[in-house]
Parts: C-alpha cells; structure tokens; sequence
C-alpha cells in the first residue's frame, strides 16, 4: 500500500493539477454565502408547506 493512500489530498508525491481557467458564475454562487441561504431557506419553506399539507393529516395518527 502507498504511504500516500490514506494522507490528506495534495500532500503526496504526485503533483495535483493546477487550473488556470476561470470559475463559472455557477461556481462563483455556489461558493457564497447566499447560496448556502438559499438552499436552506428553500428546505425550510419546502418542509413547513409539507407540515401545513393534507399529506401530513394522512401520515399523522389520528387521536
């Protein structure tokens, strides 16, 4: 087994590649801030809506 099989990435003997082209502004968004917001901020709305829903009623026993 290599020593650097189980070392942190680009620690090992192998040189790592470098990229010289420009980041996308897709992957300029997704390292913000606003992105993590919007993920979570989605996910939240999403799971209050499916609480609110008729879905839930079904799933919930009734008392």
């Amino acid at each position: 087994m290599s020593a650097s099989m189980f070392g942190m990435p680009g620690m090992g003997p192998e040189p790592t590649p470098v990229s010289n082209q420009p980041k996308s502004r897709f992957q300029l968004f997704k390292e913000s801030p606003a992105y993590t917001i919007l993920v979570n901020g989605g996910l939240f709305i999403a799971g209050v809506a499916f609480i609110q829903s008729p879905f839930m009623d079904m799933l919930a026993p009734q008392l």
